[in-house]
């Protein structure tokens, strides 16, 4: 969609057209629901921020004049809105946090089990990762991996320097690289350790 059309669905969003803005929720929702979990870990308290923010972004339409793409303007939004929110709050650090419900809710739907378990374990590790580096670093990989925004998309939606915008995502696919890395060796050992000590009761 150009910068045109997308000027066009605001207008026609504005004007309290009911198919455009069910076009704008369906185009940005899994956007907008990714950036709420982000912050709040938790399904429920997602489901509800993300509604808090289309609620604002309903409110704020007269703003976006199409100077940029609408996405941008959309997580830029959704993004103010979070750090409001939760900017004195703490946001959980556990892996026991992270409900499959939860994870779920981020994945599509397939016909194969097998492989809608191994996303959603895989998931499950990168969120578990992202919650432990910093703040700047986790939001510019949800944004460029999870969301699949532009590196000039992003740095419109953060006010910050496409070199920047690079800078930090590589920085922050390192941290949350080696932060798997090193719950896969913790599981391996612990595999190994239960396997010795069921071999040495089996041996007394």
């Amino acid at each position: 969609m150009t910068t045109t059309d997308e000027t066009d669905l605001v207008a026609r969003c504005r004007k309290g057209d009911d198919d455009a803005w069910r076009e704008l929720v369906d185009r940005f929702g899994p956007k907008v629901y990714a950036i709420a979990y982000h912050f709040t870990l938790k399904r429920e308290d997602a489901e509800e921020l993300s509604q808090e923010i289309f609620l604002k972004l309903f409110e704020n339409l007269h703003r976006y004049d199409g100077g940029f793409p609408l996405v941008a303007w959309v997580l830029s939004v959704s993004r103010n809105l979070c750090i409001d929110r939760y900017r004195r709050k703490k946001r959980e650090k556990s892996f026991r946090f992270l409900s499959d419900d939860a994870v779920t809710a981020l994945l599509k739907s397939e016909d194969d089990p097998a492989g809608m378990a191994l996303k959603k374990e895989r998931t499950q590790l990168l969120f578990s990762a992202l919650s432990e580096i910093p703040e700047d670093l986790a939001e510019i990989l949800i944004l460029r991996d999870l969301n699949g925004m532009a590196y000039d998309e992003i740095g419109t939606a953060l006010e910050l320097p496409e070199g920047t915008v690079k800078s930090r995502l590589f920085r922050a696919r390192a941290e949350v690289a080696r932060r798997i890395r090193e719950r896969h060796e913790k599981k391996s050992m612990g595999q190994a350790f239960t396997s010795l000590a069921m071999v040495a009761g089996g041996l007394v």
